[in-house]
Parts: structure tokens; C-alpha cells; sequence
């Protein structure tokens, strides 16, 4: 009997319903590695099942990938819940993954050791980024619950240890539905207390699912934020929450985060004593050692200072012998002295020079007066000048008819030139003539 022909989509249909019809595809676990994972942007996730023959490809649509506590990822070996079935548009069989749990492992860990991975590779558990703890705080602020034994033991830790230190609550829900958003709220109130130098954020002890809000990347994130310091105490649980990745210090209990920012006052006060007593010791041996300095010191100045003094002294001493020989006084006398001496030698240079003078005086005037016109005139010569007064030397320069004065020894002349006779006689004879010619007249 041949069978009949049909189209593709009828081939896929009866696949699919004979699919349809086997109960046990409707609800099966699959273990395998994931591989050509691709998380897509609508929020779907597609991945391909496989293991050593065979390979299945997988879809987990978008409202169930919600609700996978971690991310797969390549060569994860994981255990998918889901039903077969059949897409007709590529003619194959899917299987549809509603939930997926990693193999040997539980997700809620793995996601938890994911989120770790991932804002430790960010820097935010950085130890450099850690701030130190107060010596001794004024006021710690408690982020845990109003009900819970936590609070009772860091309050009775904190009393006995360091009575003078406040405890301020600031209430939150520790587990639970919202516990993420109340503690959150809760820190950044306690950042906000006045006079607050720490804040203690504390639970006591609980399964990985009961600590899952102190897991959470709002809450580590919170905690970075704060301005004051953070300290977590959070139950025995041997694993390390996010929370306490986070903080700038942790504790295994609420009691220990109590002690590591409550210092024991009274071994702060016998340390201080102790450290007072030594440092008295200290300070004595000091001042003893600088006392001694300041003695060999002083010694040493001493010396120095008088060697200095005699020094000093001795050049005093010489610059007043100088001072001495060249006092005012001194000078004074000396320069009168000088002074004496050099109006002696003056007075005797004057007479010498007005002496020498006197004599060349007299003799110039001897000179003088031999050449004085009166003494020729005694000698029985004249003068003979024309009407201006001028001096008749050479007969050749008078006109005759000109008027004459002739000066004698006794009294004047006056005359007219008759006649000129020039000659080459000296002037003193035309002179001669010139007055023997007016006396003839």
C-alpha cells in the first residue's frame, strides 16, 4: 500500500502530536553542559544542552528566566525542568525550560558566588577603599531587629566592655519579604545620627536562605555609601555574605562586632598608666641626657666666651694705644705745634720777601725815577706836544704853522711851526732841535 503524500507542516504536526500524546515530555530533567549560550534583549535565554553524543537546543522564555537565582553561562553543567516540543517554523523538537537548577550545586549559592565574582572584579570589596574603626566611638548605631537576640548581646557586650559608649537602634526586618529595602532605609538612617562614629549591622545565626538579604547587591552597595563606618556581625554561618565582603571590618557574631569597635576601658586606662609610667621613665632619661648636654654646653660657651673676652680684650687694648697716639688732643697738639712752626716760617719768609721787595721796589723806583720825563726836564731837556697832547717825536709829522706846547723844567711854551727841517737824527736831538728852534723864537 503506498502512502500518502503530505506537506511539510502536516509531517510537523503529526510529530507533534505524537509528541503530544507521551505524558513523561510534558515534565522531564535534563542534565547537561550549556553551550552557544546567548542571553537575548527581549529577556529570553537560548542555549544548547549537550553531552558526549548527543545535543538538544533550549529555550527559557522570558518570564521564567526571571526567576533563576544565577546566570548560566558556557560549559556550565546544569539540570533543566521543561517540556518537549516541536518548532514547526525549523522542523525541530525544543526543549521549553521553566526552571533551571546548576548541577551538584545549588543555585542560590552559585548566584551568590557569581554576584561576589562580579563586584569584587569591580573594586567595591577593595581593601584600600576600607575605613579605620574610632579608637573609642561616642554613639554606635545598631541596624538589626527590634526583636532579635542580636541587639540584646551587642548592648551587654558594649555596657561591660565600655560603658561610656551610646547604642542608638536603627530597626530593619532581617529576612524575609522586603528585608533588602528595610535595611537599606535603616542604614542610611543610622548614617544620619548625630554623634554616631560607627554603625554595627548585625543578625544572629541562619541557613543560606534565611541571610539572603545580607546577599544582596543593593544592600553591599548601601553599605559602601554610608559616611560612617560599618561593621557586620551576621550569625555563625561559616560562608562570608556579600554584606560582610563589603564592610569596612567584619565579625563571626553580633557579640564580636560589639568588642571590635567597644574597647575594654579598663585595659585602655591600665595601658594608658602603664604608658604614662614609661613615658615618665622616658621623659626622665631625656631630660637627664639633655641636661647633661646642656651643662657640657654651657661649659663649652664658657670657655669659648672668655677666650673670646681676652681676645677682645688684648685687641682693645691695642686699638686704645692707637687711639691714644691718634686722640684729638694728640692731633691737636701736634698740628698747633706743625701750626707754629709754619707761621714761624711764614713770618720769616714774609720779612724775607717784603725785605727782597722793599729793596727791588726801591731800586725799580730809583730806575724810575731816572727815567721819570722831571728828571729829564732837570737835565735841562723839554717836552713839545701839538694841540691834542701828543708827544712830538719826528719833526717830519709837523705841519708848519701848527701850535705847539713845549714843557720845561720851569713852566710852559706855547708856539707857532715857522719852518719844518726833518733829518736823520735820533729823536732826542730833533726834539733838542725842535726846542732850541722854539726857544730862538
Amino acid at each position: 500500500m503506498t502512502a500518502a503524500v503530505c506537506s511539510v507542516s502536516d509531517l510537523t504536526l503529526m510529530v507533534r502530536d505524537a509528541l503530544a500524546a507521551r505524558p513523561e515530555l510534558e515534565d522531564v530533567l535534563v542534565e547537561g553542559e550549556v553551550s552557544n549560550f546567548k542571553a537575548h534583549v527581549s529577556g529570553h535565554l537560548y542555549f544548547t544542552l549537550k553531552d558526549a553524543r548527543a545535543a538538544v537546543s533550549c529555550v527559557c522564555f522570558r518570564a521564567n528566566a526571571l526567576l533563576i537565582p544565577f546566570r548560566p553561562d558556557n560549559g556550565m553543567t546544569v539540570v533543566a525542568h521543561g517540556s518537549v516540543q516541536v518548532y514547526g517554523q525549523q522542523g525541530r523538537y525544543q526543549l521549553y525550560v521553566d526552571r533551571l537548577e546548576p548541577s551538584g550545586v545549588g543555585a542560590l549559592a552559585l548566584g551568590v558566588e557569581q554576584l561576589k565574582q562580579r563586584l569584587s572584579a569591580e573594586g567595591l570589596f577593595d581593601e584600600r577603599r576600607k575605613r579605620r574603626l574610632p579608637l573609642l566611638p561616642r554613639r554606635v548605631v545598631v541596624v538589626t531587629s527590634r526583636s532579635g537576640a542580636a541587639l540584646r548581646d551587642v548592648c551587654t557586650v558594649i555596657a561591660r566592655r565600655a560603658p561610656c559608649i551610646g547604642v542608638v537602634l536603627s530597626p530593619a526586618t532581617v529576612q524575609g519579604d522586603g528585608a533588602v529595602e528595610t535595611l537599606i532605609r535603616a542604614l542610611q538612617r543610622a548614617d544620619q545620627v548625630h554623634d554616631a562614629d560607627v554603625i554595627l549591622l548585625v543578625r544572629g545565626g541562619g541557613s543560606l536562605e534565611d541571610l539572603i538579604a545580607f546577599n544582596s547587591e543593593p544592600l553591599a552597595r548601601a553599605i559602601r555609601a554610608t559616611r560612617l563606618p560599618v561593621v557586620t556581625g551576621v550569625g555563625h554561618e561559616t560562608d562570608t555574605t556579600v554584606a560582610d565582603l563589603a564592610a569596612d571590618r567584619r565579625a563571626a557574631t553580633p557579640s564580636a562586632a560589639a568588642e571590635l569597635v567597644a574597647p575594654n576601658v579598663g585595659l585602655l586606662r591600665e595601658d594608658v598608666a602603664a604608658r604614662s609610667a614609661r613615658l615618665g621613665i622616658a621623659l626622665g632619661g631625656l631630660v637627664k641626657v639633655h641636661r647633661d648636654r646642656v651643662h657640657i654646653a654651657s661649659l663649652r660657651l664658657r670657655q669659648a666666651l672668655m677666650q673670646e673676652t681676652s681676645l677682645k680684650r688684648r685687641a682693645l687694648d691695642h686699638e686704645m694705644s692707637r687711639f691714644a697716639v691718634a686722640h684729638p688732643s694728640r692731633r691737636v697738639e701736634l698740628e698747633r705745634l706743625r701750626l707754629t712752626r709754619a707761621s714761624e716760617r711764614l713770618e720769616d719768609a714774609t720779612v724775607r720777601v717784603t725785605v727782597a721787595r722793599r729793596a727791588a721796589l726801591t731800586t725799580r723806583t730809583a730806575r724810575l725815577a731816572a727815567l721819570s720825563p722831571r728828571r729829564t726836564l732837570e737835565r735841562g731837556y723839554s717836552i713839545t706836544s701839538d694841540a691834542d697832547g701828543g708827544v712830538l717825536t719826528d719833526a717830519a709829522t709837523v705841519a708848519a704853522g701848527t701850535r705847539l706846547r713845549t714843557v720845561l723844567r720851569h713852566g710852559t711854551l706855547e708856539s707857532t711851526v715857522d719852518r719844518v727841517e726833518p733829518d736823520s737824527q735820533s729823536g732826542n736831538e730833533q726834539m733838542y732841535d725842535s726846542n732850541q728852534a722854539s726857544d730862538d723864537r
